[in-house]
């Protein structure tokens, strides 16, 4: 095992869509995880971010690599901040 990441398993429903129309069938959610962080690695993910531009997370650099990546149980409470939304969620679930 090269890392860890937490992670919860997907209860929204899935649809591939292009240009804002339904394009596709209903992605099935067996299977199917929301990744969260933090993310642990034995080997530095940077170590493939050359050569593989289009990866999301580390995980997704070390996954390249050819190395184990397992997945531990996550919390939904675990909210992340990527966008200027989760910021306004995060504050007001802190009462800030």
């Amino acid at each position: 095992m090269a890392g860890a990441i937490c992670a919860v398993p997907v209860a929204d429903t899935l649809k591939e869509v292009d240009d804002a129309r339904v394009c596709g069938a209903t992605v099935p959610r067996d299977g199917l995880v929301a990744v969260q962080t933090p993310q642990a690695f034995r080997v530095s993910p940077r170590a493939g971010a050359r050569r593989r531009g289009d990866a999301t997370d580390d995980a997704g650099l070390v996954e390249h690599l050819g190395a184990t990546v397992v997945v531990v149980e996550g919390d939904h409470d675990n909210i992340k901040i990527t966008t200027p939304a989760d910021l306004s969620y995060a504050a007001h679930l802190f009462g800030a």
